[in-house]
């Protein structure tokens, strides 16, 4: 029988102290133990290894001694004060322990975050929506028009320049007497340019529209000036709300020309004729549809799981998952030309959304987590391998040196389960749904 003593406190709802109380006589046969360990292994000259008196030994490994100690009795207090309590622990936040030495009691405080109790709430039967995946006509002439487009030919012309054509030119914008430039240094495409490429009537180009709109119609050497009604909600949010007035010259038009679509033209892209290209392009926008309402699903399942039940969030987890959402936000956006300045900016929006994205994901987590136990899901091993392989195949890691790398971390294996099981969890709520196909109506 344990003589480990321990006191649960609360701090809040979802983090608690475990106070652990080790007697002298339990760190006096740990530190003796330890000892003998050292004898037995110690190396010290003109003694045969393991045959050193004990005084030699505890004089000349102290410091070891004491360190070896502090860690065994902190892991002992820890299996039996927390891993053996009736605690669900989420997280150790903080480990402080007092003075460990033989002759004394030890007092070790963990403070722990918790998963709280909650209901689980209802996930059979739930009610999603999806869009029809058919392909329409439209959509595979607009995908054609996008392949022609990728092989046009650009030739100069004298004519003025029609939707579609491309247009040499340069522009400066001016609110007021201000330049836009002075108001955006970091966004360029909304202030001046002395040189660019633009698609004249493009409804999918970035940049400035009345630029874009008014190149239509604009020969080589022609000005004129165009206005911008910026919306209230534009970012930059320097030109939210505002009027700018570019003035804009056009130095060179090129005409777009399509290939035909002949025999060398299919052949180019590797189909015997257009009804093979429109059939490809049907199935490929109906895959994207397919994986699109996949995607809409999820979200749907999560959110109404999300709103379905309330508790308490570990802090810890709050913390490190703001972290993690922040890393990813700014990764991604970093690689897309946002400037560290431009995030300094907002930072403190940014971590505020990111809090709130971090505190719906941890809790979605802990919802599906504990669905899972009720559902009794387990990783298998064709799981695993199923993953490793997928994430080989990302990597362009050989399986065999992954599957090397993974068995040396045993975090990274944990980790894998967990998303195994969630995965599996989410997959077990999405066949128990309910679904209904909802057509997409055309905005007026």
């Amino acid at each position: 029988m344990s003589t480990v003593k321990s006191d649960v406190k609360d701090i809040n709802e979802t983090r608690k102290t475990v106070t652990v109380s080790v007697p002298a006589t339990e760190i006096a046969e740990q530190e003796a133990a330890l000892i003998k360990d050292f004898q037995r292994n110690a190396k010290i000259p003109g003694f045969r290894p393991g045959k050193a008196p004990e005084a030699i030994v505890c004089t000349r490994y102290a410091k070891d001694i004491k360190q070896e100690l502090n860690q065994r009795v902190v892991s002992k207090a820890h299996q039996e004060g927390v891993v053996t309590s009736e605690l669900n622990v989420f997280n150790i936040v903080d480990v402080e322990e007092g003075e460990i030495a033989a002759g004394q009691d030890a007092t070790v405080v963990f403070t722990v975050d918790i998963v709280p109790e909650f209901e689980i709430p209802a996930y059979e039967g739930l009610k999603l929506t999806n869009q029809p995946t058919d392909a329409s006509d439209e959509e595979v002439e607009k995908m054609i028009n996008q392949i022609l487009s990728q092989r046009a030919e650009y030739n100069v012309v004298e004519k003025e320049a029609a939707k579609g054509d491309y247009v040499h030119c340069s522009y400066e914008g001016k609110i007021g007497e201000e330049s836009v430039a002075d108001l955006v240094p970091d966004s360029p495409m909304y202030g001046t340019q002395k040189s660019t490429w633009e698609e004249a009537g493009s409804e999918d180009s970035p940049g400035v529209k009345a630029i874009i709109e008014g190149l239509v119609g604009m020969k080589a050497g022609d000005e004129k000036e165009v206005t911008m009604e910026f919306p209230e909600d534009f970012k930059p949010e320097a030109l939210a709300g505002k009027t700018a007035v570019y003035a804009l010259k056009a130095e060179e038009v090129r005409e777009k020309t399509l290939p035909a679509m002949d025999e060398a033209f299919f052949k180019s892209i590797q189909v015997e004729d257009e009804a093979q290209l429109r059939e490809r392009i049907s199935e490929n926008i109906e895959n994207q549809k397919k994986q699109q309402n996949a995607t809409a699903e999820r979200q749907q399942v999560t959110e109404q799981l999300l709103k379905a039940v309330e508790f308490a969030i570990p802090e810890s987890g709050i913390e490190s998952e703001t972290d993690a959402v922040l890393r990813d936000f700014m990764q991604r956006n970093m690689q897309q030309g946002v400037s560290t300045e431009e995030f300094e900016k907002h930072k403190d929006q940014l971590h505020e959304g990111a809090s709130t994205a971090a505190r719906d994901r941890l809790k979605s987590r802990l919802i599906l987590s504990k669905i899972a136990e009720k559902e009794e899901v387990k990783a298998e091993n064709d799981d695993f391998s199923r993953m490793i392989m997928m994430e080989a195949q990302q990597s362009g890691i050989k399986p065999e040196k992954l599957v090397k790398e993974i068995q040396k971390d045993r975090s990274r294996i944990d980790r894998m389960r967990g998303d195994i099981i969630l995965g599996k969890t989410m997959d077990l709520i999405l066949d128990k749904a309910e679904r209904e196909t909802v057509a997409v109506t055309a905005e007026a």
